[in-house]
């Protein structure tokens, strides 16, 4: 899969209806390869891969990236496997794992 596949995929399944007044930033990357990083504010998701990132999801392959942002994959039994894991503002990391799933609680940290 490639950046722009797993971009494509993202941007359609982005949640709209984030939060007024709601803008964060994270990054998307395989080992030490940045994929990409998105700003995301109550107007959607934009890319940009060279943003300053408050969480940083690093997955074995983009092909997990995608299962676990997306919830085909549980986070967890991905992180426990060593292919997921998160670098930054942890509670913020929880959100942003609901954000691309249609059932999650997308409340900001306070």
């Amino acid at each position: 899969m490639t950046r722009l596949d797993l971009e494509s995929h993202l941007a359609r399944l982005a949640r709209s209806a984030i939060h007024s007044g709601f803008h964060t930033t994270m990054a998307i990357a395989t080992g030490n390869t940045r994929l990409t990083a998105l700003a995301l504010n109550d107007r959607g998701v934009t890319f940009d891969s060279t943003l300053k990132a408050d969480v940083t999801f690093v997955f074995d392959s983009a092909e997990t990236a995608l299962a676990v942002l997306t919830g085909g994959e549980d986070p967890i039994a991905a992180f426990l496997d060593g292919r997921f894991r998160s670098d930054g503002h942890l509670p913020l990391a929880f959100v942003l794992l609901g954000l691309f799933r249609p059932d999650a609680d997308t409340t900001p940290p306070r």
